[in-house]
């Protein structure tokens, strides 16, 4: 079968390097949606920080959708009317703070205005994060969030050697409960159970009526994986995590030669 629909990574996978979207890039993707290929950009990135990269590529029509946020939320692109939503509850957050303390970890989270920090020395993952997004950051004493608050992620937020140490020490009991996936070497995202890019695509493909054998996804890291194996043809990038290139049919290039281009490109006929 043909391919219908890509689902496709941001950070390390769209972007390169220097966080910037190339003209080869922007133009293979314009010619294949033009040609009536569905693109969909599915990032772990908040909503906010994705729609620079969205109008950019020109997928801002009442058929285009975004998947933001590691699949927790998605939406259609013209109006963000939401047509996935899967957020975390207040009792999720007294349950996480209480992990990171007993891993001694930091940590920040999201909901749809802002990125919420507790501690009050700003961590410097944080101001990442910030950075690549465009969201606020705000300092908000565990003590003072308000209860009726709804969470879209949880992000453990430390050194790539105590991310590593700090996913040994979480008790098995907390991966029945939530979603956890390494994002980046820095960054541990606890999510809904229920939200992933692998489920959130299975959602809209079915909404579209498009079969997994017609999907494929690109991406580079852990947090990619669920997409990968949900669509027919998973493809990692040449600077994916070798963890992500395992659950892949195809790798491409790297994200500094044009890899999704190059992709969509060869292995879409």
């Amino acid at each position: 079968m043909s391919i219908k629909l890509v689902a496709i990574d941001i950070d390390g996978t769209l972007i390169n390097s220097n966080h910037q979207l190339t003209e080869k890039t922007i133009e293979v993707i314009k010619k294949k949606a033009a040609e009536g290929m569905k693109i969909v950009i599915a990032s772990g990135r908040p909503l906010i920080g994705m729609l620079e990269v969205v109008e950019q590529l020109g997928l801002t029509t009442e058929h285009d959708y975004i998947i933001s946020y590691n699949g927790a939320l998605a939406v259609k692109a013209h109006n963000h009317e939401p047509f996935v939503e899967h957020s975390l509850t207040y009792d999720d957050l007294v349950s996480l703070n209480a992990l990171s303390k007993e891993v001694n970890a930091h940590y920040h989270y999201a909901d749809l205005e802002a990125i919420y920090t507790p501690h009050r020395r700003i961590n410097p993952y944080s101001v990442h994060e910030v950075t690549l997004t465009g969201m606020p950051l705000e300092h908000l004493p565990f003590e003072e969030v308000d209860p009726s608050k709804s969470i879209c992620k949880l992000m453990f937020i430390d050194p790539e050697e105590e991310i590593t140490r700090i996913m040994k020490e979480i008790p098995e009991y907390f991966h029945d409960r939530y979603n956890i996936v390494r994002s980046a070497p820095f960054f541990l995202e606890f999510l809904n159970k229920d939200a992933s890019k692998g489920l959130t695509l299975k959602n809209l493909a079915e909404k579209l009526a498009i079969d997994p054998s017609e999907i494929m996804a690109i991406g580079d890291n852990e947090n990619d994986i669920s997409m990968l194996e949900y669509a027919g043809l998973g493809v990692a990038m040449g600077n994916a995590t070798e963890k992500t290139k395992e659950y892949a049919q195809k790798i491409t290039l790297s994200n500094d030669e044009d890899g999704v281009a190059y992709a969509l490109e060869n292995f879409t006929k």
